[in-house]
């Protein structure tokens, strides 16, 4: 499902990044082992060394993949080009 008329963020926009999962997030609260922080402009639009992992803890099951660059967020607006990522229940 892609998402439709997203308004992103400005990428100077703070974020948040998971140690576990690689995914950013507004909150910190909203993954479960903050890595540090950096700026949309630091994260979106560089392609990810990771492929799109779903919260192995289940703390935030809402991903978003950028079709740009792969990046992956728990917010849509954190992305250019967001799609939304399914979770299947075989997955963890």
């Amino acid at each position: 499902m892609n998402v439709k008329h997203h308004i992103p963020v400005p990428r100077d926009t703070r974020v948040c990044i998971c140690a576990n999962c690689g995914v950013v997030a507004l909150n910190p609260e909203s993954i479960c082992k903050v890595q540090g922080t950096g700026t949309k402009a630091d994260w979106c639009g560089t392609k990810g060394t990771m492929p799109p992992k779903h919260c192995r803890n289940r703390k935030n099951i809402d991903r978003h993949q950028c079709r740009n660059c792969g990046q992956t967020a728990i917010s849509a607006k954190l992305l250019c080009e967001p799609t939304k990522l399914e979770i299947s229940e075989g997955q963890p």
